[in-house]
């Protein structure tokens, strides 16, 4: 992403409206948000972003500690903290979904309906590339094959 587009991102609504949040926050608010129907844990949003125990705890902290987020025990398992949004989040959820949508807008501006079909088909086969690769990556760290 060039320095350009992350500064038309970083002047989203829901950036100006909370300097505290970061992009990082907000994906994993919307993660939470879009698996509201299911419990969500810590290592769901470790393995959804392939991030590290230690930086997933950080920002679920952080975004406990500003208000976004509460850890309830978990139903099973008394260790573990289930995540749901506060109602701060949830007020949030509509401007950052707004946002979204002019970001989409603005950059699929000049595309016809099929060329975004068809960027929408590339970018999920690279990202479906990316996932068998890290995949395939900690299998071999799992066999000692680094």
């Amino acid at each position: 992403m060039n320095a350009t587009m992350r500064r038309f991102i970083d002047n989203y609504s829901h950036k100006r409206e909370n300097d505290q949040l970061t992009g990082a926050n907000t994906w994993v608010i919307l993660f939470i948000a879009e698996h509201s129907g299911s419990p969500v844990y810590l290592r769901d949003v470790e393995r959804h972003f392939g991030i590290t125990r230690s930086t997933a705890s950080k920002v679920v902290d952080l975004l406990v500690r500003k208000g976004f987020v509460e850890r309830h025990i978990g139903e099973t398992d008394s260790r573990l903290r289930r995540l749901t949004l506060t109602p701060k989040a949830e007020e949030l959820l509509q401007t950052i979904n707004q946002d979204h949508e002019m970001l989409e807008g603005v950059l699929t501006r000049g595309f016809t309906a099929n060329e975004v079909r068809t960027l929408v088909a590339y970018l999920q086969r690279m990202q479906d590339n990316i996932d068998i690769a890290t995949m395939e990556r900690q299998k071999a760290a799992k066999e000692g094959r680094t």
